[in-house]
């Protein structure tokens, strides 16, 4: 998220700490500076990020998310394409600016979606362009 937004959604996260705490392995802040790379969460803002390693259990994680990315949602966090998340497509599109030239540039050179998987298909190719 913008790094003038972190204090604010660090603590709209830390009173989840009942709910993702049996979850959670570990917790990870970093401060990043601004990049201009199109498809970067730190795309033109210095940003702080906030990683969450969870314990593997599929069926309590994904509920789980979407209760984190509410809670980010008012403070313009971008997700990490490293990372797991439930954000719908329309969503991404309105976070990430370059989303539609880089979907353009996919397309183009990648026709036949060879380089894709079906994440990639839901969450990015499903966004709209």
């Amino acid at each position: 998220m913008p790094r003038k937004n972190a204090v604010d959604a660090i603590l709209a996260v830390e009173k989840l700490h009942e709910q993702v705490g049996p979850h959670l392995l570990i917790t990870e802040i970093r401060t990043i500076a601004a990049d201009n790379f199109w498809m970067s969460p730190c795309l033109n803002q210095d940003s702080v990020t906030t990683h969450f390693t969870l314990k593997p259990d599929w069926p309590a994680v994904s509920k789980l998310l979407p209760v984190i990315e509410r809670e980010l949602a008012p403070f313009g966090a971008r997700p990490h394409w490293g990372k797991l998340f439930t954000m719908a497509p329309a969503r991404l599109d309105s976070l990430y600016e370059r989303l539609p030239e880089f979907l353009a540039l996919a397309r183009k050179y990648d026709p036949q979606g060879k380089f894709r998987n079906d994440f990639l298909n839901t969450n990015l190719f499903g966004a709209a362009s």
